[in-house]
């Protein structure tokens, strides 16, 4: 499964006057895991699949967490897909991003930072196993069913919620989280048998204009968004020589507790999400990797990575020149001797 991407250039990062006042270094985390019943791994890229059921079916879920790091360039990317009765996947990426003060004798402040979120996006489908999966990923490398819905999957799994999306990302410098967004989906049955559409996205719509619901069916429910720029405020005060990291991490997870209906009909819950750390653009999740000709069938799950340009310090300045350690010394000295002037003063002028 290719999800989420980040990719910053290293080179000619920082605008305006402290332009030469920086170095960068960056280093990638990443972890996964996959779950299906009493069978669990740590998968941060690949798949875990379960055929031991009546059905013969592969339950289970497949991972995307990938870090990549090279002198011109770093990016990181999160997804994750599950289909089954007891199935749950989970992905964490993120880089470490250290702001240098290169200088000697100044001062580096920063009011803010900019970034970008990248188009991504969750949600739910019915899947068809028909033929053989794109990439050998039967939990993205299908698309949907024709003949099934989910309504049709109250029968075996009753009451309460079936499936689950989310996806949490914040940015954290000096243990205070400086940007934070989160969100879920969700599908259930009520007592009646009806299916029930439930979502956590206030917050998200606010930072990301562009979300959308993408499907809105019997066989599908999924929500999207492109390209939104962000920026935080980050207060940073830099000393010579100093630094400060930066922290982004993503979460994504989706579960199902569904059994598909037969061998060739599951249910697939899905997600992805991020930040790019730098400033770029995208069309919508929808448009990109979920589409057919005539726009409203699903026909596999696909996050492409999306380039972007640079970082974007806001307010960056250098200020308050430090004297040298001679400096200091010369001053220190003249005052002592100021000093020592008055109490002479003082003692002439009692006498």
């Amino acid at each position: 499964m290719r999800s989420l991407a980040y990719s910053i250039a290293c080179l000619a990062l920082f605008a305006g006057t402290a332009a030469h006042a920086q170095s960068l270094a960056i280093t990638g985390v990443k972890s996964g895991s996959i779950t299906s019943g009493q069978i669990s791994a740590p998968i941060a890229n690949g798949q875990l699949t379960d055929d031991d059921n009546a059905l013969g079916v592969g339950y289970g879920g497949s991972t995307e967490t990938k870090v990549k790091i090279t002198a011109l360039s770093a990016s990181f990317e999160s997804g994750v897909a599950t289909s089954g009765p007891a199935a749950s996947a989970t992905s964490n990426s993120g880089l470490d991003i250290t702001i240098q003060n290169t200088t000697d004798n100044q001062i580096l402040t920063i009011g803010q930072f900019g970034s970008t979120i990248v188009p991504a996006g969750m949600g739910f489908y019915m899947q068809d196993r028909t033929g053989s999966a794109v990439g050998n990923n039967i939990y993205t490398g299908y698309g949907q069913s024709d003949v099934a819905s989910l309504q049709d999957l109250w029968p075996s799994v009753g009451a309460g919620v079936f499936a689950y999306s989310s996806f949490d990302f914040t940015v954290v410098s000096n243990d205070v989280t400086l940007y934070s967004l989160s969100g879920y989906l969700s599908l259930s049955f009520d007592e009646r048998g009806q299916l029930q559409r439930n979502y956590g996205l206030t917050d998200a719509a606010i930072a990301m204009p562009s979300l959308t619901t993408a499907y809105d069916n019997d066989v599908a429910y999924a929500y999207a968004w492109d390209a939104t720029d962000i920026a935080f405020d980050l207060n940073a005060v830099i000393g010579p020589g100093g630094s400060q990291t930066l922290f982004y991490r993503t979460t994504v997870n989706s579960y199902t507790t569904a059994a598909c209906l037969n061998a060739t009909t599951c249910l697939v819950a899905y997600s992805g999400f991020g930040d790019p750390i730098g400033r770029g653009g995208g069309i919508s999740f929808a448009e990109r990797n979920a589409a057919s000709a005539n726009g409203d069938r699903i026909t596999g799950i696909g996050f492409e990575p999306t380039a972007v340009e640079r970082f974007e310090l806001i307010d960056a300045k250098l200020t308050g020149a430090i004297p040298e350690p001679s400096t200091w010394s010369m001053l220190i000295m003249g005052f002592g001797l100021l000093g020592a002037a008055l109490r002479r003063r003082r003692l002439l002028a009692y006498s």
